[in-house]
């Protein structure tokens, strides 16, 4: 999450105002979302196109001769496949640079510069407009595809409350862009579009008989306060400052964690408009952010990929612009670096790695840690009773006998 968001501000992203997207479909088409990577991509697609049709037309570049070609967005997706109590829910939050960019009309030369044009104030019956387009445009697709039928498609084209919800109401503006806050900061937002599926912070574990895990809690957020407490939403808290608590058993938890793991070998976001590795754009724009200053259009574009620069073997770079030192990333989190002393000020240095066991139980004494390791539990045997135990496999219904009816089965056996 800090690794991505520090890329993004510093080596993609150019010093403009940008503003977030969210889209959530219904639940009937979620299903498909999670399960089907081709409802995804149209999604996304869609939901795209129409966000750049109405930043365009928001910006007035039909107006506009400063534009000499078709003005483009800048923009980066990140899927959420989860939702704030853990739940599976695939929605969409999309970055996106408040303006257009285009070439300037001074002239075609590749090296030409570009403008930004920045987009007026986006209304309630704009998010209106675009929440149409993308529900009639999507259910076409969904009818298309066969994922559902006409008269389904009809049916929830015609509901009243249609399920689509779509928000932009967070825009950080130019001059709230790199200010430290955690509301007012492209960094932070980014963080929080790429951020996992659940906090620390807000899990706890409750001990049983024996310091077992007997429960796992998780607490929503702010603005979900009151809304659960336990497993269902039949009991609601009647404090005032409550927040609502998510209850699990140990094997709930890991299995809700489960449902909410990415596919494999699929992008967690994707660039948009400008972003777009092949847009002949991309060179120009992502040489103006922040980290790129002083480069050319050439080097800043292959960091902004997060490739190394060009040149002998012995001038390459062991890392890439993506990937920054921990120390650099706690200091962007905490604003405090780390390997500063709180009492000098000074750097902090190794001295050295202590490997002898003598002098390591003395500072563990001293700082009043344990200096045994906890005791390994052993490992666990079979079951001494074997009851009738039901396994399924291939939707049949498999009975086991006990241990000592089992077949003999000869491992060595060819």
């Amino acid at each position: 999450m800090a690794q991505t968001a520090a890329h993004l501000v510093d080596h993609v992203i150019p010093p403009v105002p940008v503003r977030q997207w969210v889209i959530s479909v219904p639940k009937r088409l979620r299903w498909f979302l999670g399960a089907r990577p081709e409802a995804v991509a149209a999604l996304t697609r869609i939901f795209m196109g129409e966000v750049e049709r109405l930043v365009h037309e928001a910006a007035v570049v039909a107006s506009s001769r400063a534009a000499a070609h078709e003005p483009r967005i800048g923009g980066v997706s990140f899927l959420h496949r989860f939702g704030s109590a853990l739940n599976r829910h695939v929605h969409l939050h999309v970055c996106v640079t408040d303006g257009v960019f285009s070439r300037a009309a001074t002239g075609d030369a590749p090296d030409a510069g570009v403008i930004f044009l920045p987009v007026r104030p986006i209304t309630p019956g704009d998010l209106d407009t675009l929440t149409e387009r993308v529900r009639h445009r999507l259910m076409r697709w969904f009818r298309r595809a066969g994922l559902l039928d006409a008269e389904a498609a009809a049916d929830m084209l015609s509901w009243e409350l249609s399920g689509f919800s779509i928000d932009a109401s967070v825009r950080i503006s130019l001059e709230d862009r790199d200010v430290p806050s955690y509301t007012k900061s492209v960094e932070h937002l980014v963080r929080y579009c790429a951020r996992p599926a659940f906090a620390l912070e807000r899990l706890s574990v409750i001990g049983g008989r024996d310091d077992h895990p007997e429960h796992v809690h998780y607490t929503l957020p702010r603005h979900k306060r009151g809304q659960w407490i336990g497993p269902g939403r039949q009991k609601k808290s009647t404090a005032p400052a409550a927040q609502g608590v998510v209850r699990f058993s140990p094997h709930e938890f890991l299995d809700r964690l489960a449902d909410l793991v990415p596919p494999p070998r699929k992008h967690r976001h994707r660039y948009h408009g400008v972003f777009a590795p092949n847009h002949p754009l991309r060179p120009l724009v992502t040489a103006l952010a922040i980290g790129n200053a002083g480069k050319s259009a050439v080097q800043a574009t292959r960091e902004s990929d997060g490739a190394c620069p060009t040149g002998a073997a012995d001038e390459r770079r062991s890392h890439d612009t993506s990937r920054l030192a921990w120390g650099k990333l706690l200091a962007r989190i905490a604003e405090v670096f780390p390997l500063v002393c709180p009492a000098c000020g000074g750097d902090i240095r190794l001295i050295s790695f202590i490997t002898d066991p003598t002098p390591i139980r003395t500072i563990l004494a001293h700082i009043g840690e344990p200096v045994e390791p906890p005791p390994v539990s052993p490992a666990r045997g079979p079951p001494t009773e074997w009851p009738e135990l039901v396994q399924t496999h291939d939707d049949r219904d498999v009975m086991q006998d006990a241990s000592d009816e089992l077949p003999v089965i000869d491992i060595h056996a060819r």
